[in-house]
């Protein structure tokens, strides 16, 4: 059977609210049985060392009115085999703590209200079967914990009851391992401060011994709760355990009002993007209610994600409604199939592009396929669709063209932005016919070929370096009479004569509407 010390008894067997009153460090003593104060002369009989002495204040005056707490405390502290400690209910003067900080004897004082022999049935059953009461402990635990929670105390109150359970420093974290809250002090709260979990188990820092453990699933859970002191016990763990259970059901209800929350947003967005108001007033004043300014311009911003999860999704919406309410912004915003929209409010001190870096910035490191894409400026509701079909092509094209580690603006598309407008016209399709069609599709059908299917990635190696042979040849890592057998075949095949300045430009303009195109195929 392990050994049963004061600080077990204090957090496995006493009430919550508890306090030590003096002898703190003295609770390593170890606990052999509880001793409670007799209505008779002897106060303590047949005492034999290690027990805990039991006792109210006003049974003890009862039994002598000059009988102290100071002078029995220092009885109890000089008997040949003193006690392990002095449980108190009643008033504690400062003399008594003295004589117990003196005598270097731990003494706890108990909440008022609490029934002595329910605490000292609570300590046999701890002394008698230490592994059952603390499975004990522990379910009380959880239950309170999950009171708590049905409460409305929150995270911060579900830490304090942890930390006022366990006497150690407690922390959660987000799933990226940054700190969201934790109730503690000293070292212990720096070392919280500077942990950055991402699985569970036991780690040291400055120190402390902290034990982690996941909230939710393993594989991918919705946080991490952390313990902390000098030394942690199977209590600890153990408490870890059922708090973050407890903590699941928490982020699980905060996650069910956040939905109904995003449905009643999403919908208030859909409406405005389906058209203009019918009542604009109405409109503006559902937009209040709901903490948007629509008189400020807008500017639509894409998040997109590859394989994206509904997990992964929830991680990536309460970021970034945590990222803009650090900024103290409010947003219009909505789930997409692949992403999020969120129309970005702008004042005097907002700057778009910079924003959405930051954003972006926070994102790619937990999420590294994530792509943002931002449309141009909204000054009225009626241009919140054209903002959004901005950012959306500024997604399409720009991934093609830029790669996903940076914003997508649609003002960085330059031609590109007019053959997008042009796209779904005819006169495009036959301009893209008359130039670029044949070269395209010769290419597609000589692909598998070694010799063939490398024309429309010569033209733009060509293009992109202003006609220039030997810089092309080498960004191509090809010779320079493969170059020039190659430039004749793309003057055979497309009919149009690159030293030609117009049909220069024309085969020019053709790649980057055959870049435009190709994405309206897809």
């Amino acid at each position: 059977m392990p050994t049963v010390a004061v600080r077990d008894v204090l957090r496995l067997a006493l009430p919550p609210g508890t306090s030590v009153e003096a002898g703190a460090a003295s609770l390593s003593y170890q606990v052999t049985w509880v001793a409670t104060l007799r209505p008779t002369p002897p106060a303590f009989a047949e005492l034999r060392g290690g027990e805990l002495a039991l006792l109210a204040i006003p049974a003890l005056q009862t039994l002598d009115a000059s009988l102290t707490l100071a002078t029995l405390v220092r009885r109890l502290a000089m008997a040949p085999v003193p006690v392990a400690g002095v449980v108190v209910q009643g008033d504690i003067q400062p003399e008594d703590a003295h004589a117990a900080e003196e005598s270097r004897l731990p003494l706890l004082h108990l909440p008022d209200g609490c029934d002595l022999r329910e605490v000292e049935r609570e300590i046999v059953r701890l002394l008698g079967d230490y592994e059952a009461q603390l499975e004990r402990r522990a379910a009380q635990l959880y239950n309170l914990l999950t009171q708590r929670s049905l409460a409305g105390v929150g995270v911060p109150g579900l830490l304090e009851v942890l930390a006022e359970h366990t006497g150690q420093s407690v922390a959660c974290y987000a799933p990226n391992g940054e700190l969201r809250n934790q109730r503690g002090r000293g070292s212990a709260r720096i070392a919280m401060q500077a942990l950055r979990p991402t699985e569970r188990g036991e780690t040291h820092m400055l120190g402390q011994q902290i034990w982690v453990e996941a909230i939710g699933q393993p594989t991918m859970p919705n946080g991490y709760l952390a313990v902390g002191g000098l030394a942690l016990d199977e209590w600890d763990r153990l408490a870890a355990v059922r708090g973050a259970s407890a903590l699941a059901l928490e982020y699980a209800k905060e996650q069910a009002v956040q939905a109904a929350e995003e449905r009643l947003r999403g919908d208030f967005l859909a409406n405005i993007l389906a058209g203009p108001p019918a009542d604009g007033l109405a409109l503006q004043q559902r937009g209040n209610d709901l903490g948007y300014d629509l008189s400020l311009p807008h500017v639509a911003l894409l998040f997109h994600l590859e394989d994206l999860a509904t997990p992964r999704l929830n991680r990536v919406v309460s970021t970034l409604q945590n990222e803009l309410l650090r900024r103290g912004i409010t947003a219009p915003f909505s789930r997409r199939e692949s992403g999020i929209l969120c129309m970005l409010p702008i004042n005097n001190g907002t700057r778009p592009r910079e924003l959405a870096a930051q954003l972006h910035e926070r994102l790619h490191a937990d999420y590294p396929s994530v792509v943002l894409a931002l449309g141009n400026p909204a000054p009225t509701l009626a241009e919140w669709r054209r903002t959004l079909e901005e950012a959306e092509q500024a997604l399409m094209l720009g991934r093609q063209l830029f790669g996903g580690e940076r914003v997508l603006a649609f003002n960085d598309l330059g031609v590109y932005r007019l053959l997008v407008r042009l796209r779904e016209t005819p006169e495009l399709w036959t301009f893209y016919r008359e130039t670029l069609s044949a070269l395209a599709d010769y290419d597609r059908k000589q692909g598998s070929d070694k010799q063939g299917g490398e024309f429309l990635k010569t033209l733009e190696a060509y293009f992109n370096n202003l006609g220039n042979l030997r810089a092309t040849s080498d960004a191509l890592h090809v010779h320079r009479n493969t170059l020039l057998y190659r430039l004749e075949r793309i003057k055979q095949i497309s009919g149009l004569d690159l030293d030609n300045a117009e049909e220069f430009f024309a085969l020019w303009l053709a790649l980057r509407a055959h870049r435009v195109l190709r994405t309206l195929e897809e």
